[in-house]
């Protein structure tokens, strides 16, 4: 991986509760290139977006980065002081945040928004220099000019959902994160809203982190995708590997939830609930839905079993399967 790619390792993220310690994301690690697509997927309560958060210094307490590295070159995000991160936002990664119809001021027209995150981080430019730049970075999300004069509440959600993709990318960071952005949307726009986040990347070069539910907008879009669990990373690979030789039980039950045309009439949850954090099971978190689990999966709580970069799966059933094909 060169310097402008994201590398995470071991990122621990504690919530503080009367009840203890609440691990919300579990020494998670992974890496995505510059120019790369990683997908985070999982059930509500798995982690997924206090991982971007985390990642950008965003959680609000109780909340906090107990543990890990993330790095991107010689910067490590983590580490930085409040001052020096938001120097760093915007710039070296930014956040597109799920809610764009509540992400943006209403009380400030689009371009006054454009102006106030080029501000922030000292950009000062003539009037004529700054407006152009404005209009091209709406042009540039297919967005007319005339954008800029308007307020939120005049735009539709994918012009929004958009116009946020727009300010992240304001600066050409290395890193972009996507927070479900397509929520809310209907399926055209949603597609709109991902072929433009796609340009976009593709100008940059920049690492893209793509977190949602919809396994069939990642199968589309992204080029590595990572399971989470109950706080953990349980399968990552590419998207074919997870899609076709899923490892995971859960991973497994994810894909066979994707209703297909074939099957029509046909949908396939996945049994019983996700655990709640402050009281996971002993052994694998999963095993309590897992049609698969053994006495073993009741003790032993299983980790990834290959380097990064491979793919990998957090269970001892695809660790045992895996030893005796090689053997």
């Amino acid at each position: 991986m060169t310097s402008s790619g994201l590398r995470v390792r071991d990122l621990t993220v504690v919530y503080r509760t009367d009840d203890g310690d609440v691990h919300a994301v579990d020494r998670a690690s992974f890496d995505v290139g510059p120019g790369e697509r990683l997908g985070i997927v999982g059930e509500s309560g798995s982690g997924k977006t206090t991982t971007a958060l985390a990642l950008i210094q965003m959680l609000r307490p109780p909340g906090r980065v107990t543990g890990g590295t993330a790095t991107i070159g010689d910067v490590d995000l983590l580490r930085l002081a409040p001052a020096e991160m938001r120097r760093h936002r915007l710039q070296t990664a930014s956040y597109v945040p799920q809610g764009a119809m509540n992400s943006l001021n209403p009380v400030l027209t689009i371009g006054r928004q454009f102006r106030n995150a080029l501000a922030d981080h000292g950009v000062r430019l003539p009037e004529d220099e700054l407006r152009a730049r404005v209009h091209a970075a709406l042009e540039s999300v297919e967005l007319d000019p005339r954008v800029a004069g308007l307020y939120p509440h005049e735009l539709s959600g994918g012009m929004k959902q958009r116009v946020c993709i727009a300010i992240g990318m304001l600066l050409g960071p290395r890193l972009i994160i996507a927070d479900e952005p397509t929520s809310a949307l209907d399926v055209v726009t949603q597609r709109q809203v991902m072929e433009t986040l796609g340009r976009q990347q593709q100008v940059t070069g920049a690492a893209l982190i793509l977190i949602g539910h919809d396994m069939g907008l990642m199968a589309q879009f992204v080029d590595r995708l990572a399971v989470m669990y109950a706080g953990r990373i349980v399968e990552i690979g590419t998207i074919r590997e997870v899609l076709e030789t899923p490892r995971h039980p859960y991973s497994r039950a994810l894909v066979a939830s994707v209703p297909r045309l074939a099957q029509r009439g046909e949908l396939h949850g996945i049994a019983g609930v996700t655990p709640s954090l402050r009281r996971l099971p002993e052994g694998c978190a999963f095993h309590p839905r897992c049609v698969d689990a053994i006495d073993r999966c009741r003790r032993e709580r299983p980790a990834l079993d290959r380097a990064p970069g491979e793919h990998r799966a957090a269970c001892l059933l695809a660790a045992d399967a895996a030893r005796e094909s090689v053997a």
